[in-house]
């Protein structure tokens, strides 16, 4: 069934948030069970990193700007490089190993799903990569008999709070780049950049002759294509509740330190920098 709208009512807000505090009220101590054996490794990593920089990098076609030997010199000069979902399928960029890949959807490792097998190949080829996921991921990975190390975090929205600490539930939407970025933040690095995160989400709805919904879905690394998302999105005003709180959400972020390399993007959060001073370190 199409989602209804959110804001559409007071009534409507309420019940929605109201099913969030319930949930994470019931799961939140599940999910620490879950994670009991790893989270004391989250724990320990608050902080860490203040002395580093780091580069949170997304899929959105701005990903295309990058090129790997400027990803290696980073990781080189004692950077570190986030990357999420399927960041491996960008074939121009495939010289760089990340230092850190998060993922978030379950599905990901699904042998269903068409790229799963080259994905755990990838992973096992590339044991200096260190993993992020869910709590309720950790069982799927060791399953599978990954030998990268592991990291895990709380992946429940409390919708009524603004929090993005990983070991608690978080405040904001279900996007996994928003969640790599959270974690990047509770390592402490004295600068980080972002990109990737062009948020062009405005520019990329259409409808047919049916009013269906559709979004023009372009990621780096991938041709574009026109997906239907009516049934998640009954109309118009569905999807742009959804970009509105893509948007706000960042709000809830800080914004000191953070740097955005895309010059173009709509995400006007983090202030816009050069990439090539972001990587020369000349931004501050």
């Amino acid at each position: 069934k199409p989602k209804a709208l959110v804001g559409g009512s007071f009534f409507a807000l309420f019940k929605y948030h109201l099913k969030s505090c319930i949930r994470s009220i019931l799961y939140y101590p599940y999910a620490l069970y879950e994670g009991r054996s790893l989270l004391s490794k989250t724990k320990s990593l608050s902080g860490v990193a203040s002395n580093r920089r780091a580069l949170v990098i997304g899929n959105g076609p701005s990903q295309g700007y990058l090129e790997a030997s400027e990803l290696n010199n980073f990781v080189k000069e004692g950077g570190e490089t986030y990357c999420v979902n399927s960041w491996y399928v960008n074939e121009k960029l495939s010289n760089h190993i990340p230092s850190w890949m998060l993922f978030s959807d379950p599905l990901t490792f699904e042998k269903k799903e068409p790229n799963t097998d080259k994905l755990i190949n990838y992973l096992k080829n590339n044991l200096s990569i260190k993993i992020i996921v869910p709590t309720n991921m950790i069982k799927i990975l060791q399953d599978i008999g990954l030998k990268n190390q592991i990291y895990c975090f709380i992946d429940l929205e409390l919708s009524i709070l603004r929090g993005i600490n990983p070991i608690f539930p978080r405040g904001y939407m279900s996007l996994t780049l928003y969640k790599a970025l959270a974690w990047s933040i509770y390592l402490g690095y004295r600068s980080i950049g972002v990109i990737g995160m062009d948020n062009t989400l405005p520019r990329n709805i259409y409808n047919n002759e049916d009013n269906k919904v559709h979004l023009l879905a372009n990621q780096a690394g991938i041709d574009d294509c026109l997906v239907d998302v009516s049934s998640y999105h009954s109309n118009v005003a569905s999807y742009y509740y959804d970009v509105f709180r893509i948007f706000h959400h960042l709000d809830y972020f800080p914004n000191n330190s953070i740097f955005n390399l895309d010059p173009y993007s709509l995400t006007d959060r983090f202030r816009k920098v050069k990439k090539e001073d972001f990587f020369e370190d000349k931004v501050n």
